[in-house]
């Protein structure tokens, strides 16, 4: 079965994604960047690492755009990552020109998505990136 990280520093937001995307994968959640990057690094070194990474932008500490990077640069550079690069959706309130053309320009995130978001939309973006599939994994 897929694996996917929540990360998310409201709790509404958290539990809305767990529940809509608990029928497709085990979900994990996080509050904040760097609990996110300490489940991401845990996951990677158990040899599970995460098919998807859900990332709000606007969080407290780490925000969203710095775990992405932190993220991108540790499957770049560090072995255990090399060779593994999970899908990373942004999920945010922000409706930012700059900040999506610069994520999705730079090849950081997979796709942006704008809350509030339809659940059917959701479901075919996972689908358009070859996730969600049943006996996927």
């Amino acid at each position: 079965m897929e694996r996917y990280l929540i990360v998310d520093d409201e709790e509404m937001g958290r539990y809305m994604l767990q529940a809509f995307l608990s029928e497709f994968a085990l979900c994990d959640v996080a509050e904040n960047g760097n609990e996110a990057l300490r489940l991401f690094e845990k996951a990677q070194l158990e040899g599970k690492p995460y098919d998807l990474l859900c990332v709000d932008l606007i969080m407290p500490g780490m925000n969203g755009i710095a775990l992405i990077r932190k993220i991108r640069e540790l499957e770049r550079i560090d072995s255990v990552y090399v060779g593994v690069r999970s899908k990373i959706f942004v999920i945010t309130a922000s409706d930012s020109a700059w900040d999506k053309a610069d994520l999705l320009l730079e090849n950081l995130c997979d796709d942006y998505i704008v809350k509030p978001f339809n659940r059917e939309s959701l479901k075919d973006d996972l689908y358009k990136h070859g996730l969600g599939v049943p006996g996927r994994n």
